[in-house]
């Protein structure tokens, strides 16, 4: 236990220092516009068994030996289901981005690299597919951010704000560009652009959007956890719990700063 208590806060540590190194080029506080985040182009895939499969392996955290067939199997169930081509391949790429960084965390360079490979084969099959700017542009930053806390290369993590500011910038009616901006505002310090604040109301934007419209148990544990953190942030204890019980019950090891929330 004791083992793997230090292991997460090593984690968490390695976490924090990538975060400002991520920030250091923020870019300026866009507004959120009424319409912000209303367009969800996985919406079709909020119930998809072999995506919520892989999630739950992931985040209740089921260990690195099972992994590489947790995805095998959401690449064959998505190859034969009846989303269009590029869907199936931003998804399946979005899914290796999840895996990668799992593997990574749990210090498995090599797998994590494997994942990453794919990942970006996948993204770029489904801009020549015809995906939508927004939808591609998503898991084009993510990939830049996950390939510097893989390989360390500080010219990709520098990359990583001005990506997603342009995105928010030019893409605010995609739902996961919204997600993206509110976690880049929330989790990075304050000295490098980061403004919980600002995190906090596009995440209360996002949960507006979900309420309205629907949302993935992936995409609500995200907006959950970084409501519960957003408010934790203010010092509104009653809120930040409620919304990290919210969160737990999806996932129970996502999220080692909500888990201390509760605690």
């Amino acid at each position: 236990m004791e083992r793997m208590k230090a292991v997460k806060k090593s984690m968490k540590f390695r976490l924090l220092i990538s975060l400002i190194l991520l920030s250091c080029l923020a870019g300026p506080v866009f507004s959120a516009s009424s319409e912000a985040g209303r367009v969800n182009y996985y919406a079709d895939m909020m119930d998809d068994s072999y995506y919520a499969s892989l999630c739950r392996y992931v985040f209740d955290d089921h260990g690195i030996s099972g992994l590489m067939d947790e995805f095998k199997a959401l690449e064959q169930g998505i190859e034969s289901s009846h989303y269009e081509q590029w869907k199936k391949d931003a998804s399946i790429g979005r899914a290796a981005l999840i895996a990668a960084k799992y593997a990574n965390d749990s210090d498995d360079k090599e797998l994590a690299r494997t994942l990453m490979q794919i990942a970006d084969e996948r993204i770029a099959k489904a801009k020549g597919e015809g995906a939508p700017v927004s939808a591609t542009g998503v898991l084009e930053a993510l990939s830049t951010s996950f390939w510097y806390l893989v390989d360390g290369s500080l010219s990709k993590g520098m990359k990583f704000p001005g990506m997603v500011d342009d995105l928010y910038d030019e893409y605010p009616e995609d739902f996961h560009v919204l997600l993206l901006e509110a976690e880049r505002y929330l989790n990075s310090p304050g000295i490098v652009g980061g403004n919980k604040r600002k995190g906090l109301n596009l995440f209360k934007d996002a949960e507006s959007v979900m309420l309205e419209m629907g949302a993935s148990p992936w995409d609500q544990y995200t907006i959950y956890c970084g409501l519960a953190k957003g408010y934790d942030a203010r010092d509104k204890e009653k809120e930040a719990k409620k919304y990290a019980s919210l969160a737990m019950d999806i996932y129970s090891a996502g999220d080692e700063d909500v888990e201390d929330i509760l605690d």
